[in-house]
């Protein structure tokens, strides 16, 4: 092997510099989501198996699917990596990579997100490294250290540089991420117009609409370019996991059941942690909303028993835990609370957020179907401030949030509810569900012309549609 450059600099070590075409192609095929990532992965290793980059992406995209069965994989490939570092010199940035996927291997994901970028100081242009970054920064729930992330990088490229819209799309989630939503849609928009089909750019500015409450507008934006978003892969079921939020909020409950049936769990037996998620916290809020699921949450529950021993990620391992609370599987949901408690124990960056917030919010989704509210609410309640460790967007774990007060107004917990509710509505004003909420714990209070005005007001946004 020998060093070869690409068109903007980058230094590779390969076997020649047709595999530093085929890893840029699959680079490309990475940041935009496209189905045919895995087949080109597979033709760069044949083309070049013992190129130090292709094995680090190998072992990058097994710790990618979050589970333990491809993190075992993942482990797998650094075995092998490592046999071929023995015997090759390779640049300092390569090195970086391959002990930035050791670290991933231990659990530890904050080291591995300061050598991600450490590699960007030197290297602005690694995609590789900026958005493995950036989901990590995100699966921390830290927004600003995503925003900061792309700010450190984007002064150093220009708008003619392939790719440009990306870095665009993420530094419009991170500020959104951040709660700057005019410059996220500013930068968001420009990066669609720059490639229509960055569904991470749609999506960043989809998050806009949502904690925004522009439902309509949301409704409208994703369906104007599903066209575009429609053929990457199994993110797309993550753009219609939004659509189906706007269509709550406004009550239109079929249209939700239908883009569940039809798109959400379309291709959920391939076990994608995200397509759970998704699935997971849809039907959670259905029911908040007084939704009649069905018998959907088996077919979630069976996959979630082939998860309970994983050790990825805390936001992830809730959303296993949801569906076996919903269908009454105690033993599987002793299972699972037994591995955080075990996973609690060790050394690893996830374990520390167990102890923290994860455990507690799991305790508290565990009691919250028990129907003990005033324990769940003051479980929920104990890490209010702390729930973004857990990581996720703002809007995903707002189903904690809508957890603890859909607990406290089923507890009845008096002035407690009427308060919580009052601050729901004050940050989120928009929103049906809040108002509805709130007008009921206000009646229950004795305060019936307030209670009218609250039903009022979340009738006239379902009409409207949320703006």
């Amino acid at each position: 092997m020998d060093l070869y450059s690409d068109d903007i600099g980058i230094t590779f070590t390969a076997s020649g510099p047709e595999s530093v075409e085929k890893y840029n192609q699959l680079v490309g095929c990475y940041m935009g989501y496209r189905p045919e990532t895995g087949n080109v992965l597979k033709e760069l290793l044949a083309l070049d198996p013992d190129m130090p980059m292709a094995m680090c992406m190998k072992g990058y995209f097994a710790k990618m699917m979050g589970s333990a069965f491809h993190s075992g994989r993942a482990v797998s490939v650094l075995g092998k990596l490592d046999q071929v570092l023995a015997v090759t010199r390779v640049t300092g940035r390569e090195q970086l990579h391959a002990e930035a996927l050791r670290a991933w291997c231990q659990g530890q994901l904050d080291p591995a997100t300061r050598m991600w970028e450490e590699i960007l100081l030197d290297c602005p242009w690694d995609f590789v490294a900026m958005r493995l970054a950036h989901f990590n920064h995100f699966y921390s729930g830290d927004g600003k250290k995503m925003r900061d992330s792309i700010a450190r990088v984007l002064p150093r490229w220009n708008c003619g540089q392939p790719g440009y819209g990306y870095l665009l799309g993420m530094y419009a989630f991170g500020l959104e991420e951040s709660g700057e939503y005019g410059l996220a849609e500013q930068f968001g928009r420009r990066a669609v117009e720059i490639n229509p089909q960055d569904a991470w750019s749609v999506h960043a500015v989809t998050h806009v609409f949502e904690m925004q409450e522009r439902h309509a507008q949301g409704i409208e934006w994703i369906s104007g370019l599903e066209s575009s978003w429609s053929t990457v892969n199994n993110f797309r079921f993550h753009l219609y996991w939004h659509q189906c939020l706007f269509h709550l909020e406004r009550g239109e409950i079929e249209t939700v059941l239908d883009i569940y049936d039809t798109q959400l769990v379309s291709d959920i037996e391939t076990e994608f942690y995200l397509d759970i998620c998704n699935a997971t916290s849809l039907l959670w809020r259905l029911e908040m909303f007084g939704a009649d699921v069905g018998d959907r949450w088996q077919r979630l529950a069976d996959i979630s028993r082939r998860h309970i021993e994983d050790t990825e990620l805390i936001f992830v391992s809730l959303h296993y835990l949801m569906p076996l609370l919903a269908i009454g599987d105690d033993v599987a949901t002793q299972s699972l609370f037994d591995n955080l408690g075990n996973w609690a124990s060790t050394d690893d960056t996830q374990a520390r957020v167990i102890t923290c917030s994860g455990m507690a919010i799991a305790e508290g989704l565990h009691l919250a179907r028990k129907r003990e509210y005033r324990q769940a609410v003051d479980k929920f309640s104990s890490v209010r401030t702390l729930m973004s460790q857990v990581g996720g967007s703002k809007a995903q774990r707002d189903v904690f949030s809508m957890t603890m007060l859909d607990c406290a107004r089923r507890g009845n917990l008096g002035a407690e509810s009427r308060a919580l509710y009052a601050e729901r509505v004050a940050t989120r004003p928009g929103s049906s569900w809040a108002w509805s909420g709130y007008s009921e714990v206000l009646e229950s209070a004795g305060a019936q012309q307030e209670a009218q005005q609250a039903a009022n007001r979340a009738r006239e946004i379902a009409d409207a549609g949320g703006g």
